[in-house]
């Protein structure tokens, strides 16, 4: 059995559990799913230098609360720090806001494998998009694709 290393950052507790219940029936028999979860910046950023695995998927949720001594002010300072240590982790940004100008900052800076817009989520759409960048492919919600489509 496959196992996948998954860093999971929101500081919503249902969400983080929302997640994990729907991934936990990815694949049964085949992949198993180990979750590490952080809830802020600060234990996000504590679990990333700190870790003595290397993850291979990880979700940032972009609004968390901040970590000020380290300059932590949102889920994507989390994922630059995650690229710098771990450039092989694909990761997903979350957020519930739909800031088109932001989103072109994302890609820049971040690139990540997956940009979605929570509202566009459902189970099954949350098991397609982490197949889809766990076989290298890239996942963009509906609204970023929306938004996307609308800048052209």
């Amino acid at each position: 059995m496959k196992k996948i290393q998954l860093l999971m950052v929101d500081d919503h507790p249902f969400i983080l559990q929302a997640y994990k219940s729907t991934l936990n029936g990815f694949k049964k028999g085949e992949y198993e799913i180990i979750c590490t979860e952080a809830n802020s910046g600060e234990s996000g950023y504590n679990i990333i230098l700190n870790s003595p695995i290397d993850f291979d998927i990880a979700f940032f949720d972009i609004s968390i609360p901040t970590y000020e001594e380290k300059n932590i002010e949102s889920g994507v300072d989390l994922a630059l720090l995650l690229r710098e240590k771990m450039p092989d982790c694909k990761i997903f940004l979350l957020t519930m806001h739909s800031e088109k100008l932001k989103f072109k900052y994302f890609f820049d800076t971040v690139k990540p494998q997956g940009l979605v817009v929570k509202n566009d989520l459902t189970f099954e759409e949350l098991l397609y998009a982490f197949e889809k960048v766990l076989n290298g492919g890239t996942y963009l919600s509906e609204t970023v694709l929306q938004m996307m489509l609308d800048d052209h």
